[in-house]
Formats: structure tokens, C-alpha cells, sequence
């Protein structure tokens, strides 16, 4: 993946607050520039293109890893006790987590995961009915061609 220099022209301010956030309004408040202008120099030049991509990525990256950690390690809440803070303690999100298990397995885990699994099993019983035809159509074949085989010799015996 292409690295974002650290530069301080709007460009590089840019990319490296795309990067970072992913978000092109925050990135281009940073840098102080008009979003039009950085999508006309994403059209225009294939270079920034480029870049903006390699930022991109970083910053999807960055929140898939973050969407992560949420899920299984959690947020960090206060413990309150006789109205003050005693501690803190992780608590991962299970709704999140779920989320995660739709979006990268939704054959297992999505909306439609039920649905998908009585697919699967009318498929595999329309193939295995299928299979079953074939043998018996392939059976009948042999049946005639050994009649039609016999029948020449037959009617040659009889004459």
C-alpha cells in the first residue's frame, strides 16, 4: 500500500486526514479546502487518484480494526459507587459483534441465513433426485441397446 508522506501542502494535509478519519468533509476542513476541489483533483490527476485511494483504504482499514475492538474488547465504562468513580471496566458490545457476524458470514449469520440454508437443502435434494433420473434413464438405455443387440440374432435363429 502506498504511504501518505507527511507534508504540509493541502494535498498532504488531506490525505493524511483522509487517512486518519476517512471522512473527505473533516479532511478537507483540516487541509481548509472546498470538497470540489478535491474531487477535481482526484478526476483530474491520476497521481492524487492514487493517493486518495492508498488513503483511503488506510482509513477503511483503520475503522474495520476500530468496529473490531468494539465488538469483542469493548468501551471502557466507569464504575460508580456512593456517586463516584471507583473503576472501569471493558464491556464489548454484543450487538456489534453480531453485526460483524451478518456482514462478513451473512450465509451463516444474516437476515436471510435461514432462507439461504432451505436453498442449499432443495438444492441438494433436486440434485440428489436428479442423480437418482440419470441412473435410472442410463439403466433403461443399457436395457434397450441389450435388447436391440439380441434382437438381430434373434430373428436371424429364426429363419
Amino acid at each position: 500500500m502506498t504511504s501518505i508522506k507527511r507534508c504540509w501542502r493541502p494535498q498532504g494535509r488531506f490525505l493524511r486526514e483522509f487517512a486518519r478519519t476517512g471522512s473527505v468533509s473533516a479532511a478537507c476542513r483540516a487541509a481548509g479546502l472546498a470538497r470540489r476541489t478535491v474531487y477535481r483533483w482526484r478526476d483530474a490527476d491520476a497521481d492524487f487518484r492514487r493517493r486518495w485511494d492508498a488513503a483511503r483504504g488506510r482509513a477503511i482499514e483503520h475503522l474495520r480494526d476500530t468496529a473490531i475492538e468494539h465488538a469483542l474488547v469493548g468501551d471502557e465504562i466507569p464504575v460508580w459507587h456512593d456517586g463516584r468513580i471507583v473503576d472501569h471496566v471493558r464491556e464489548p458490545d454484543p450487538q456489534a459483534l453480531w453485526q460483524l457476524l451478518q456482514l462478513l458470514q451473512p450465509d451463516t449469520y444474516g437476515p436471510r441465513a435461514a432462507e439461504l440454508q432451505a436453498r442449499r437443502a432443495r438444492n441438494a435434494d433436486l440434485a440428489r433426485r436428479l442423480d437418482e433420473a440419470d441412473e435410472r434413464v442410463a439403466a433403461y438405455e443399457a436395457k434397450q441397446r441389450a435388447q436391440i443387440e439380441r434382437a438381430p440374432r434373434d430373428s436371424h435363429e429364426a429363419e
